[in-house]
């Protein structure tokens, strides 16, 4: 991330971690929003999914960072604090010196999967043949008019028929990072009998030359922890056919962080690598165990390999915003073919 390190990490600081120094840090896996927990301030509340950000709770001299439950997300969060602190203290900012220590604790995947069933996701209707999830607030050409539902729940969902299949656009209003996105496919599959997932999010190439929000991203392959998961792509054939210009098809490493996107990192990679994240490999992964379809189209909205001006530190930026657009309705339109013009194959049936 080099020189936007510093402002992307700015605006993930809880104001209780701004505030003053503590004995201790901890960041544990546990979702919560009300009282005596503190919701940060600086959360997007214009936006209607993926905007709740870790709580904070105060006990004496220690700070608690309370997200929810998934491995790589409380790891995740105490790297950024631990660099945060860092960083201030190479700056001189003497009221924020490091801590005794930034820990976390561990999250099972029992976490995470218990924590999803304290969610509402468990009231999506039962008919559910696909689930898109994502950047469920870009695709309102795809959901219509109709009213989401879920309430004031975890998620909120709207659902559609196109040709023969059910179809739900899911957001999460918390982030479902790393390896929840992974328990997010395995609980839907093996209680909601969902038969297909699909994914539409953001992505990091590591390949020079791909100028973040311009181009768009999709697969079959990811290696996760340097082994080698390969799932058929459903929307590859769609992808093609609409979008050639502007799509590329590659392969996927997954990331438990972006802090570990380092210069020394990048120079470990196979030639064959062109793009990262922290949620395909393990979503593909849960699919297959699952025995349902997984695919995924992601849009690059930063370059590990190569600096340029937009990047994660700004990408909510009007000029972002406006540039970008023209990317989500050609993901509408790929989806929408796909959807409106495949069916599931017989393997793929509820029992």
């Amino acid at each position: 991330m080099g020189t936007s390190l510093h402002r992307y990490l700015e605006i993930k600081m809880h104001q209780a971690i701004r505030s003053r120094r503590y004995d201790k840090i901890t960041v544990v896996g546990e979702y919560t929003r009300t009282s005596p927990s503190e919701i940060f301030h600086g959360e997007k509340t214009d936006k209607s999914f993926n905007w709740q950000c870790p709580t904070a709770l105060i006990v004496g001299n220690e700070l608690q960072i309370q997200c929810f439950p998934g491995y790589d997300h409380v790891e995740h969060y105490a790297e950024l604090i631990a660099t945060y602190l860092d960083l201030q203290q190479r700056e001189g900012n003497e009221a924020l010196t490091i801590p005794s220590n930034v820990n976390f604790i561990p999250c099972s995947c029992s976490d995470t999967q218990r924590a999803l069933h304290s969610t509402n996701l468990k009231e999506l209707p039962s008919d559910v043949d696909t689930v898109v999830l994502g950047l469920f607030h870009r695709l309102s050409r795809l959901t219509g008019d109709v009213e989401w539902r879920g309430g004031d729940g975890c998620f909120g969902w709207v659902v559609r028929r196109f040709n023969n299949r059910v179809v739900a656009f899911i957001g999460c209003r918390p982030s479902f990072w790393g390896d929840i996105a992974g328990e997010v496919v395995h609980y839907l599959a093996s209680f909601l009998s969902v038969r297909e997932v699909i994914y539409f999010g953001k992505i990091g190439s590591v390949k020079k030359s791909i100028r973040p929000n311009n181009y768009l991203a999709t697969g079959g392959r990811s290696y996760v922890q340097g082994q080698l998961v390969e799932w058929e792509n459903s929307l590859e054939s769609s992808t093609l056919l609409l979008a050639l210009d502007c799509v590329i098809v590659g392969n996927h490493v997954t990331l438990g962080s972006v802090l570990h996107e380092t210069k020394d990192w990048l120079s470990t990679l196979p030639v064959y690598a062109d793009f990262v994240d922290p949620e395909v490999g393990m979503m593909a992964q849960a699919a297959i165990r699952s025995r349902i379809k997984f695919s995924y189209l992601h849009i690059f909205s930063d370059n590990v390999a190569e600096k340029y001006v937009e990047d994660l530190s700004n990408e909510r930026e009007r000029s972002v915003l406006v540039g970008i657009s023209h990317l989500y309705d050609v993901v509408q339109d790929i989806l929408h073919h796909y959807l409106s013009t495949n069916s599931l194959k017989a393997n793929g049936h509820r029992s």
